[in-house]
């Protein structure tokens, strides 16, 4: 980082740096591609570089070599910060030649000059790397955190250990008078002020600088060459005129500065810094202004820490009301996006007052659901409206909101304002409304899908029950027979007791006997009418705990006049000991009295000595119970076994298709499981999973 003029040793060195417009698009447009732009792009650092160097050549202090800013180590930081990593090998090689030709024309010693050159890139590095990876590419000036960044890497921490490294270098070739620490501290002020005006102007400006000119109104355009006009008046008066100023003055730039943070961000606040800094150098560097008037040492550090006081300040106001603009922006974005998604959502929305429940807004649709205006509902509290058919449901919807911040699928019975009852699932969430705590709720109206739900499940027992009643009527022959046997031995007796009155002679222990007949053939005929009574019933679901073993023989007595009129030879395998099921007695029956009538069936067609039923009951590893029914039938044809459960599938004749389908839905209802299986010979197997709790997987 070497400046001075051609004729002596530099004793001083600082950086600064421009770039052309054009440039600029270069080295964004290389970001994305690295090819033929790449070599366009090194070539513009090359000449930035070199144009840069014969600039800081010119802010020296005469006729001492000392340059105020020195733009070649600024450029590159910003060439660094604007490309991609794999490209600044290239721009670094790029910069090689341009710093050679610019150095050695002022009479350096070669070493000494590539020594600069080291510092300069080392310099570039440290602020471009700590940049990258402290701040998302781009590096952006309207945000606070990414400013603090470059002012930390970029401006502060970049400058200062090259500085170490370029007075050490100085110092070991012994070029130049100056000690070591002094060094330090010229460079170390003027590395921080080229930093400080070159980064912002050129990233602000490559960032989309010359199209949003274009897109400015007039009345910004006319704002700003004002604004610059007295600028440019007020730095030329201070700055380029007498310099017995009085030191007052030198804030007179300020308020212009402060216009530009304010009304043009940070490009336009960028802008004026860059002026202001070229007007206070010219004339310091010209012996005009305030900053003339002591040694050029002075004069130099001066300036620059005037301008570095004046730069830093500036730059993060400018960030920090940016970045306040685009936060308040994107709030009014957002409270729009709400207020149209809130306005036309397809679902009744409100906003309550966590507190009391006072309402402050709805939408139309919630209007339409409750009837109330929204003149009418607002201000109003739920509880007047009362729009909780139940208070406990009230209660519970705002304690979970407090307490969780929120609430989901909360189904919550509420009434319009005639009184009606709506079913309506409840969603919300918590937020601030001008500092107060409200919720977001959000309703959606299942009155019509809950009663057509109620309407399915009632023609869904309607039907079973037809079933059942028709399954019923199949056994209607056997059933007769069953109660036929019972009534006929009463008869007997009866009669058989008559005659022993008739003849006169008595005995009592045969008459008692009997009596008792009489009484187990009416019991035995009131078990059958009790269990038919019990199918027939209509009713609700009840689920009991049940013992498995003992549903499979009432099944089987049901069924016991039909086994024995179509020759099926039952046998039984029911373990002691099941755990018992919570089910309901009479469809889990229909289930096992379909799968009996089912296999007697499908053996129809079998001889008689091979029909052979079996049942077989066993513990499930969780608890539950498994039921299988096997027959001897021909089995179940491949091309059917996927369509078994389906409704109205039937290979009967005469059959509805509803049997099994509806005991697979019983069975789920239960929890439990039904499918089927083809037996390895003869025959299928029919088997039921059913868990000790409904609902339990099996």
């Amino acid at each position: 980082m070497p400046q001075g003029t051609q004729s002596s040793p530099p004793s001083d060195f600082s950086k600064v740096r421009t770039t052309s417009p054009s440039g600029l698009t270069i080295l964004r447009r290389v970001a994305g591609k690295p090819g033929s732009d790449g070599w366009r792009a090194a070539l513009l650092v090359a000449v930035a570089y070199y144009l840069g160097a014969k600039v800081g050549f010119a802010f020296t202090f005469q006729p001492h070599p000392i340059s105020t800013l020195w733009l070649p180590n600024s450029l590159l930081l910003a060439a660094l910060v604007l490309t991609p990593t794999s490209s600044w090998l290239l721009l670094l090689a790029a910069a090689l030649p341009a710093h050679l030709a610019a150095e050695l024309q002022s009479g350096v010693p070669l070493t000494m000059v590539l020594g600069w050159f080291a510092s300069n890139c080392t310099e570039a590095l440290i602020g471009a790397a700590c940049i990258r990876r402290f701040c998302a590419a781009p590096l952006r000036f309207d945000s606070f955190r990414h400013v603090g960044a470059f002012l930390v890497f970029g401006a502060f921490l970049g400058p200062l250990l090259s500085s170490f490294l370029d007075a050490a270098l100085v110092t070991a070739v012994g070029w130049g008078q100056e000690a070591y620490w002094p060094l330090v501290r010229q460079r170390f002020l003027s590395n921080v002020l080229a930093a400080l005006i070159v980064v912002p102007f050129v990233l602000t400006w490559a960032a989309g600088g010359v199209a949003a000119v274009r897109r400015a109104s007039p009345q910004r355009a006319a704002e700003a060459v004002l604004l610059f006009s007295c600028l440019l008046a007020v730095g030329i008066a201070i700055f380029d005129r007498d310099r017995s100023i009085l030191p007052a003055l030198l804030y007179a730039p300020l308020p212009f500065l402060l216009w530009a943070a304010v009304r043009l961000g940070p490009r336009g606040s960028s802008s004026a810094v860059v002026t202001l800094v070229v007007l206070a150098i010219w004339g310091a560097t010209h012996g005009e202004g305030p900053f003339s008037t002591s040694s050029v040492a002075e004069n130099a550090r001066s300036v620059q820490l005037f301008l570095i006081a004046v730069s830093v300040p500036v730059l993060l106001l400018a960030a920090a009301l940016e970045e306040r603009l685009k936060a308040r922006e994107a709030l009014q974005m957002s409270e729009q996006r709400f207020a149209t998604a809130f306005r036309s959502s397809p679902d009744p929305m409100m906003i309550v007052r966590l507190s009391d429940g006072v309402i402050l807004d709805a939408n139309a649709r919630w209007e339409a659901m409750f009837g109330y205006s929204l003149e009418e509902a607002v201000g109003r509290s739920t509880a007047d409206l009362a729009l909780y058919a139940n208070q406990a449901d009230h209660r519970t919807v705002f304690d979970r909101i407090g307490k969780y911040g929120g609430i989901r699928d909360f189904e919550v019975e509420m009434r319009d304002r005639d009184g009606s009852a709506r079913q309506a699932v409840l969603a919300a969430e918590t937020v601030e409304v001008g500092g107060i705590a409200c919720f977001i709720g959000t309703l959606h109206d299942v009155t019509a899908q809950r009663r057509a739900e109620r309407e399915a499940k009632e023609q869904s027992r309607q039907l079973t029950h037809l079933t059942r009643v028709a399954l019923l009527g199949q056994l209607s022959g056997a059933l007769a027979h069953e109660l036929y046997q019972p009534l006929t031995a009463i008869l007997s007796n009866a009669q058989a007791a008559q005659r022993f009155l008739a003849s006169g002679r008595v005995d009592p222990a045969e008459f008692r006997d009997i009596l008792a007949d009489i009484v187990a053939e009416d019991k035995r005929a009131g078990e059958v009418i009790h269990r038919l009574r019990a199918l027939f019933r209509q009713g609700e679901t009840q689920f009991q705990p049940l013992d498995t073993n003992d549903l499979v023989r009432d099944t089987l007595d049901l069924a016991h006049g039909d086994l024995i009129a179509r020759d099926i030879d039952v046998t039984t395998e029911l373990p002691p000991g099941l755990p018992a099921v919570r089910a309901d007695r009479i469809q889990i029956q229909q289930v096992l009295l379909n799968l009996f009538v089912n296999a007697t069936e499908a053996m129809s067609q079998t001889a008689a000595r091979e029909r052979k039923l079996t049942i077989r009951t066993q513990a499930l590893r969780d608890g539950g119970v498994a039921v299988s029914v096997a027959d001897c039938g021909p089995g179940i044809p491949d091309t059917r076994e996927s369509r078994l459960f389906e409704p109205f599938f039937t290979t009967k004749p005469q059959g509805l298709g509803l049997g099994l389908s509806i005991s697979r839905a019983i069975v789920t209802a239960h929890g439990g499981r039904l499918w089927a299986t083809n037996n390895s010979g003869l025959g299928a197997t029919f088997h039921i999973e059913l868990p000790q709790r409904v609902g339990a997987s099996s």
